[in-house]
């Protein structure tokens, strides 16, 4: 697959990147025109509220080249590691890996600045992924270019599979040999059950090997094995698969995109 992601394009007008103060050269362009007064007050508005927080540490505008040394401190700095997301369709409870400190640190930290609510899965395919993340609303752009532009480095350990229910981040294909991850956009995997004749097939198509412990999850349990080594995963549902099915099925339009907004909030929880 070329990119997990396939949502639509992005826009913002580019006399609010200039507000923002955020906006580089590799920005389109969208508009000239100026702002409305009631713009810059909300903008003004999200900025505040972003850069509030009950974290330890003021929070610095992210790059690729800032970002794993501040969310490293900030998986010591904050221990939450369980988080609840609702739609429209129910609840789902997701555990945060402890072996992928940047991957958990950063979703952690995307929940807490409330950068998920009230936006929208973008993608969905049966059987496969449930995506979202990364919306191409206003309100979404300026939040990414408040909180930073950047991509994480990989964390893909042969232990944490591609298995129904896992948490794992997008990522670019093209030049990109790394796999660096994308930073805001995430998907769950759905997937489907195989048997062993699909399984060898898989082996063939993707030059890999899935050992007996693997093929006994993907025969069981279900998901997407030829994911595994492309993808960091760094996290799993362990409450509410049966809300990630219905997800799973709404229906969407040629894009993979639901027909009706299918739109979430993310929470921290402890329980």
């Amino acid at each position: 697959m070329s990119d997990i992601w396939k949502g639509k394009k992005w826009f913002v007008f580019f006399s609010m990147v200039i507000l923002v103060g955020c906006g580089s050269q590799g920005e389109k362009e969208i508009s000239k025109n100026k702002v409305k007064t009631t713009e810059i007050d909300s903008s003004q508005n999200q900025k505040k509220n972003l850069d509030t927080s009950k974290t330890k540490r003021e929070f610095p505008i992210l790059k690729t080249e800032n970002a794993e040394a501040f969310l490293k401190q900030y998986f010591e700095e904050n221990p939450e590691r369980k988080v609840k997301l609702t739609t429209r369709l129910g609840t789902i409870k997701i555990r945060l890996f402890e072996d992928t400190p940047i991957h958990s640190a950063n979703f952690l930290m995307l929940v807490k600045r409330n950068y998920f609510d009230n936006t929208e899965f973008t993608r969905i395919v049966e059987k496969f992924v449930v995506q979202g993340g990364n919306n191409d609303k206003e309100q979404e752009e300026i939040k990414r270019l408040l909180i930073g532009r950047y991509e994480l480095p990989p964390e893909i350990l042969p232990k944490n599979i591609h298995k129904r229910g896992a948490l794992a981040m997008a990522r670019r294909y093209e030049e990109n040999p790394q796999k660096n991850s994308s930073a805001y956009n995430f998907y769950l995997v759905q997937g489907q059950t195989f048997v062993e004749p699909q399984l060898m097939a898989l082996e063939r198509d993707h030059e890999m090997d899935i050992p007996e412990w693997k093929r006994n999850i993907y025969k069981t349990i279900g998901g997407a094995p030829h994911l595994d080594g492309e993808h960091t995963v760094f996290g799993e549902i362990y409450e509410g698969l049966d809300v990630l099915e219905k997800m799973s099925l709404v229906e969407t339009d040629k894009s993979d995109w639901p027909k009706k907004p299918l739109v979430m909030k993310i929470e921290v929880i402890d329980e």
